[in-house]
């Protein structure tokens, strides 16, 4: 997924840019576990692609303190970012800090890493043509910009579109395509490394659809399908320990988008944190298939796994029936059924069930269980149909949709995992009103 990273001096408006263009569309815009004030990442989609900005605080040196540790801040944004935006302030016009910034932007600049140059604050064309004394910093392309009016932004997007279409790899590889998800210290990297090293894993590297995944090709009982690690997780060498779980969460979550079934790492001796129901949640709105994988299960008593076991499975009911394996990356206990449940998800997610089977089975128990009286109305389902899978949705026909309840959308969801399971799936619904 591409990153794009907002540097510059203090008060250039680098963040009112960040959230100008996260706007509405907002999915995440929170500090990155780890990650100092001054540094915050979103999430935004131009044309259906989504896009991570990197906002950085204001660049002022690097003598200490505070100033130093901003520094290493925009240090590491732009040793991350595959683009940077430089932005510059065009009421101000050109400063001595921009001159500063641009030449120690060019000794830490690798080669060939694209930096554009955005005039902001550009809100009218007599401010535009001033800003054009920011060509003499020597970086190109520029554009003029107003985070405040707008104005530039359409240019600026296009030029992205065209740039994430001239920098996209190959496309990803045909196969299901598994990725580990999690906190960080819970196993992810030991498990994956001890599932390439069975003997049916081919293991070698191949570009995925972005710079930050990356597939492993292995095959389970005659069938090829993909693990997911991250770009960063292989950088490790090149990582400064402390970086690395910083960008942990934020790697889980770049995660969701390529995987066709994600499997949550968690650890048998603290299970199901704030931050690992986090990420089923984002896991629930990409839609995406779920098995949970209790790691360092070794640790405990067996009377103790039992319990864990049960209780994380508890805690997640709503996507029951869904796949809980207690496994252990250090004693090997467990891997070999990891493919089986992931498969066994996977090909859950594209199972179709007829409408006539539908509306023949589930409908009779409905009429027998009517949603409560609302009011003086009275909701009810009066159809259903199948309308996609992976995830699993289901059209309902309605009357007084408005009113229907979420505990009574429950027991519909009940009635259709007693047709089909679809294992590690949360079934979404879409709702359509009936006339009378």
């Amino acid at each position: 997924m591409l990153k794009v990273a907002l540097i510059g001096r203090p008060n250039v408006g680098k963040s009112s840019l960040f959230n100008r263009l996260l706007g509405k569309r907002v999915a995440i815009v929170e500090d990155t576990p780890g990650v100092t004030r001054d540094r915050h990442y979103g999430l935004f989609h131009l044309e259906g692609k989504p896009i991570w900005l990197i906002d950085t605080g204001g660049f002022l040196g690097e003598k200490e303190g505070l100033e130093a540790q901003v520094a290493q801040q925009v240090r590491f944004a732009v040793e991350e970012a595959d683009l940077l935006w430089w932005i510059v302030d065009a009421q101000t016009g050109l400063h001595p800090e921009d001159q500063t910034f641009g030449q120690w932007l060019r000794r830490h600049l690798s080669p060939n890493k694209p930096v554009w140059l955005l005039v902001n604050k550009a809100d009218n064309e007599k401010l535009a043509q001033a800003g054009a004394e920011f060509y003499r910093l020597g970086f190109e392309p520029v554009f003029f910009v107003s985070a405040t009016t707008g104005r530039g932004l359409s240019m600026l997007k296009e030029a992205l579109q065209a740039f994430i279409k001239d920098a996209s790899p190959e496309e990803a590889p045909e196969g299901p395509r598994f990725a580990l998800i999690g906190r960080p210290n819970v196993g992810k990297s030991s498990l994956l490394n001890a599932l390439l090293r069975a003997p049916r894993a081919v293991v070698s590297d191949m570009p995925g659809t972005t710079r930050d995944a990356l597939y492993e090709p292995a095959e389970w009982k005659g069938h090829r399908f993909f693990w997911i690690d991250t770009a960063g997780l292989r950088r490790k060498a090149r990582i400064p320990p402390h970086s690395l779980e910083r960008y942990a969460a934020l790697r889980s979550l770049e995660a969701l988008f390529h995987a066709d079934v994600v499997l949550l790492v968690v650890e048998a001796t603290e299970p199901l944190t704030a931050q690992d129901l986090t990420l089923l949640r984002q896991a629930e709105q990409k839609g995406r298939g779920v098995v949970i994988l209790v790691n360092k299960i070794d640790l405990l008593t067996p009377e103790e796994q039992k319990r864990v076991l049960e209780w994380v499975r508890l805690k997640v009911r709503p996507l029951e029936p869904v796949p809980i394996l207690g496994v252990s990356a250090l004693t090997g206990r467990g891997l070999s059924e990891i493919p089986r449940a992931a498969f066994e998800v996977y090909q859950a997610g594209q199972h179709t069930l007829p409408t006539r089977l539908l509306n023949d089975r589930v409908l009779p128990v409905l009429r027998q269980h009517p949603h409560p009286l609302v009011g003086t109305v009275h909701p009810s389902v009066r159809f259903l149909q199948q309308v996609g899978v992976a995830p699993p949705t289901f059209l309902l026909h309605v009357r007084h949709a408005d009113k229907l309840r979420a505990s009574y959308l429950d027991f519909v969801r009940k009635q259709i995992r007693a047709l089909y399971p679809f294992p590690g799936w949360w079934i979404h619904f879409r709702l359509r009103e009936e006339g009378t």
